[in-house]
């Protein structure tokens, strides 16, 4: 635990000393002129005000989704309920790239560099969060409850509001709360989708560190958010504990859809779950594959070339080399250090391991990037431009998940096992290798896959630590969507594709290791 604390903080703490330490003198001129603006107290409004409605809207999205496929048993449940994860494990880059396929210059409307493509990018990216988390909860509710309240006169939707919400409400204020915090720390939604007229504090800080050179600036504007991520945390009440977690519990069996009412709510979320999940993902297909007026293979067949009709320098197919060799290490870097916190977590009781290891999650990606960019500096190795950079941030970034993967499944196990065990004789190391741990390798194996599937779509921090000669998958998008010409536009949709095809089959694999895979 204390590496986690010091990998998040040393960045952090960098990041932060930059805002007021400037040629090596102390200095207020850049917390003056930053605080000083207007537009900054602005930006700080915009991007809270756009975290919120995201919220909302994918609260008010996912709330009956979750409902009826936790709820109701119907044919394809589990397939509608992996389609509706898909977008989350995504990159946020190919997200963003199938919403600019869909409501660019290409697609029947074009709202690029507006709020509301923003937002609706948002609901698709979080929608597996209210989802998984609060349907989770639902699934765990007995349905005599319902059935009681029903027969005392009350009608079905009054049962929802006055029954089962209020028992799936602490779930439902977790899932909010993450929502928020990702929609409040969102990058390459906004610099993909926000056409340059859109910004907020995250693309801002992105801008001023790498385009404007004006470092300081941009540590204050890391320390405003921070501080603003930070508020957020206190007011949630970050101590949770996972022992005796609803992961150990057995679930209600979903009843299968009788009426007519009930079969058209099946309706409504698989039109639901088609519109904001699948039609994106659709839509960016379809692009990869538009050459001029017709269809073709031009797109994919200049992957394997240096990119034709622009300027980048890179073969997109090295940016899938560089991707897997700085994910895998990454992965298994944040399986070594999150199965022993999640053991952390399990045996606190107080809750203080949970918020420490809630760190990673409320530090943004940009804010680590910027922070490993300066620590790198001040190495006694030359690691500025090194593949380890990228490992590292990624690996900060897909902590969280182990850790919320691995939790769950070890505060589940009946502590008869381990006490049984040590009673004979054995040591908490044995007990731990021999008991334990192949009881929840199934929740190890499947956080592990998360993680890799996390570091592979990680761009907010990679973008500041990578090298320009050779940047991951999502750096290369990112650069081909900013590239004028329809020819990068094209490979930047088909590198999408390839990434996303990547991810999807990885969360295939994952789903196959328990009933409803990992826990987001």
């Amino acid at each position: 635990m204390l590496v986690v604390v010091l990998a998040v903080l040393a960045p952090l703490a960098s990041v932060l000393l930059r805002a007021v330490w400037v040629d090596g003198q102390f200095s207020l001129e850049a917390l003056s002129r930053i605080l000083g603006q207007s537009r900054t107290w602005r930006l700080v409004a915009l991007t809270v005000g756009q975290a919120a409605a995201s919220t909302i809207a994918a609260v008010v999205v996912g709330l009956p989704v979750a409902y009826v496929l936790y709820r109701r048993e119907f044919r394809g449940r589990r397939l509608l309920r992996t389609v509706a994860t898909i977008p989350f494990v995504l990159p946020s880059v190919v997200v963003a790239a199938a919403f600019a396929s869909l409501l660019g210059p290409t697609g029947p409307v074009d709202l690029r560099g507006t709020w509301w493509a923003i937002i609706a990018a948002h609901v698709c990216f979080n929608l597996a969060v209210v989802v998984r988390i609060t349907g989770t909860a639902m699934a765990a509710v007995d349905a005599d409850l319902e059935d009681s309240a029903r027969l005392a006169g009350l009608s079905p939707r009054r049962v929802k509001r006055t029954v089962l919400l209020p028992l799936v409400a602490p779930s439902l204020r977790a899932a909010s709360v993450i929502v928020f915090l990702f929609c409040l720390t969102s990058f390459g939604v906004i610099v993909v989708l926000g056409g340059g007229w859109v910004t907020t504090i995250e693309v801002e800080m992105w801008t001023r560190a790498t385009r404007q050179f004006d470092l300081p600036g941009a540590a204050v504007l890391a320390g405003i958010q921070a501080a603003t991520v930070f508020a957020v945390l206190a007011l949630w009440g970050t101590g949770q504990s996972y022992a005796g977690s609803a992961s150990g519990r057995a679930r209600i069996a979903p009843r299968r859809a009788a009426t007519s009412a009930e079969r058209l709510s099946v309706l409504w979320v698989v039109a639901a779950v088609g519109i904001v999940s699948v039609l994106p993902l659709a839509a960016l297909v379809e692009r990869s594959m538009r050459v001029g007026d017709g269809f073709g293979f031009a797109n994919w067949v200049d992957l394997g070339s240096a990119v034709s009709g622009t300027s980048i320098a890179v073969d997109p197919l090295s940016a899938v080399k560089a991707s897997l060799l700085a994910a895998v290490p990454a992965a298994l870097v944040a399986v070594l250090l999150g199965v022993p916190a999640a053991r952390a977590v399990v045996a606190d009781r107080s809750g203080f391991a949970a918020r420490v290891l809630l760190l990673p999650l409320a530090v943004s990606a940009t804010t680590i990037g910027l922070g490993l960019l300066l620590v790198g500096r001040h190495l006694p190795l030359e690691l500025r431009g090194s593949m380890w950079l990228v490992v590292a941030a990624q690996a900060l970034v897909a902590l969280p998940l182990v850790v919320r993967g691995v939790a769950p499944a070890l505060g589940g196990l009946p502590p008869e096992y381990r006490e049984v065990a040590l009673l004979a004789g054995a040591s908490h190391r044995s007990v731990w290798w021999r008991v334990e741990l192949p009881l929840v390798r199934p929740a190890v194996a499947a956080a592990a896959g998360l993680a890799l599937i996390a570091a592979l779509g990680e761009f907010g921090a990679t973008v500041f630590v990578a090298r320009r000669s050779t940047p991951t998958m999502p750096v290369a998008i990112e650069r081909l969507l900013s590239r004028p010409g329809q020819s990068g536009m094209g490979q930047a949709m088909a590198l999408s594709v390839l990434l996303g095809v990547l991810c999807g089959a990885l969360l295939l694999l994952i789903d196959r290791l328990g009933d409803d895979g990992v826990a987001l």
